[in-house]
């Protein structure tokens, strides 16, 4: 029996509850001794099922990022909007909030508080793996683009840039032996201005992207160097008491390295 006769199968029998261990929306469990498919078979097609769940339902809903607190920085990043702006006002809905600024790790869904508090149980564990991250520093200089449709300021590619990068790495594999949806193919850090999925009034008008010569003149700005001492461990749908940054749940404080 192959696994189109096996899904067709499992299809037919979806409506005779005497045969139905387990079911949650789309992933259906069924007695392999009623169905008369192998063991195997059923793993396969429900492997299927699952795959198709996950990439249906499953949005991230929290990350890992670095938040920026050096002034200056902000600083930077809030006279290069306002020059942009200047140029084409239209894009102020495009604008990412100066108070949200941060560089993204990882992205990834949790389903309940204790996924939260495993997660950095799992870190502590894993802190070898992050002890070559002392004096750890990220300078920002230039201005970038993701296909014209987000704008970042671009971080300096030095010896603390590929610490990070090997950081990530790091807390990729953490992350992967929790068995965690991710939802970072590449990782490209970046510290985004603005972007234009945020302006769903600019998208609606056929914008699709941002000209280069409203920033182009930005592409040599120095922007400044965040010193990093901890990661924060964010929900992407909520924001902090204060309603500015996202709301953080834990963070992991690299000076114990």
């Amino acid at each position: 029996m192959d696994k189109c006769e096996i899904n067709d199968k499992l299809s037919s029998q979806q409506s005779e509850s005497s045969d139905l261990i387990y079911a949650d929306d789309c992933l259906f469990i069924y007695d392999p001794m009623q169905t008369g498919c192998s063991i195997n078979s059923i793993l396969d097609t429900l492997t299927s099922q699952f795959r198709k769940l996950i990439s249906k339902k499953l949005e991230p809903n929290y990350f890992l990022c670095i938040k920026i607190n050096n002034n200056k920085i902000i600083e930077a990043c809030d006279r290069a909007q306002k020059e942009i702006l200047i140029k084409n006002p239209d894009l102020n809905k495009a604008s990412v909030r100066i108070d949200t600024l941060h560089v993204t790790l990882l992205a990834f869904y949790l389903r309940d508080e204790q996924e939260i508090d495993f997660f950095y149980t799992k870190l502590e564990e894993s802190r070898i793996l992050f002890e070559d991250l002392k004096n750890f520093e990220l300078t920002f200089q230039g201005i970038s683009t993701f296909g014209d449709r987000v704008i970042y300021a671009d971080l300096l590619k030095d010896d603390h840039f590929n610490d990070l990068i090997k950081f990530q790495k790091n807390l990729v594999k953490v992350a992967e032996q929790m068995s965690l949806p991710l939802f970072e193919k590449k990782f490209s850090p970046h510290l985004t201005l603005m972007k234009l999925s945020k302006a769903k009034n600019l998208l609606k008008k056929g914008i699709k992207k941002i000209n280069k010569e409203f920033y182009e003149h930005l592409s040599d700005s120095y922007f400044g160097i965040e010193s990093v001492a901890k990661i924060n461990m964010c929900s992407i749908r909520e924001k902090d008491t204060l309603g500015k940054f996202y709301k953080t749940y834990w963070e992991f404080d690299l000076n114990k390295l």
